[in-house]
């Protein structure tokens, strides 16, 4: 049925079409995560000419002091502290690339809320692509943990926020 619709070059091309995007997508997770790292090393190089401006933003009970990075306009780091609470307190760092979060570094110490006198550290790191995790750990109190999907939706929002909140601050000194 199809052969009356298309002839045998353009099945050719179909096909060569079909087999480049098909192997593009499957194959390109690994890359596109190398990629990632790349553009945070690229970042980490640029962070001492960059221009930063420095603010608080409130969401919650928990408090975001911030410093912003841009490079040549474009936010690309922050580093924020966070106080989550009286409960912990934990330090970020957010990479960017063309307005996207591409990771996330996040320590956080603070007390157990099972054990409430027991102290705890989680070290959490995530690459993403767009909102594809690419790579993710969390280690709690030097444990592997489970990330859960609402910590990485919330992580998220953090960072579009923040992001948000810097672009609103460095676009109103302009």
């Amino acid at each position: 049925m199809f052969n009356t619709f298309f002839n045998r070059s353009q099945w050719m091309y179909l096909s060569i079409l079909f087999v480049a995007f098909f192997s593009a997508s499957c194959a390109s997770q690994e890359e596109r995560l190398q990629l990632a790292k790349q553009e945070v090393e690229i970042i980490n190089s640029k962070l001492d000419k960059a221009e930063m401006i420095t603010g608080l933003m409130f969401r919650g009970e928990n408090r975001f002091s911030y410093r912003a990075y841009f490079v040549d306009d474009e936010l690309v780091y922050i580093f924020s502290d966070v106080n989550i609470g009286s409960i912990s307190a934990s330090t970020n760092f957010y990479y960017f690339h063309n307005g996207n979060l591409i990771y996330l570094n996040k320590q956080e110490v603070g007390f157990d809320p099972v054990q409430k006198k027991r102290k705890r550290s989680v070290k959490t790191e995530i690459y993403f692509d767009k909102e594809e995790i690419l790579e993710s750990v969390k280690i709690v109190s030097g444990n592997y943990a489970e990330l859960p999907h609402e910590e990485i939706e919330e992580i998220q929002k953090d960072a579009k926020s923040l992001y948000n909140t810097a672009m609103e601050k460095m676009n109103s000194k302009k």
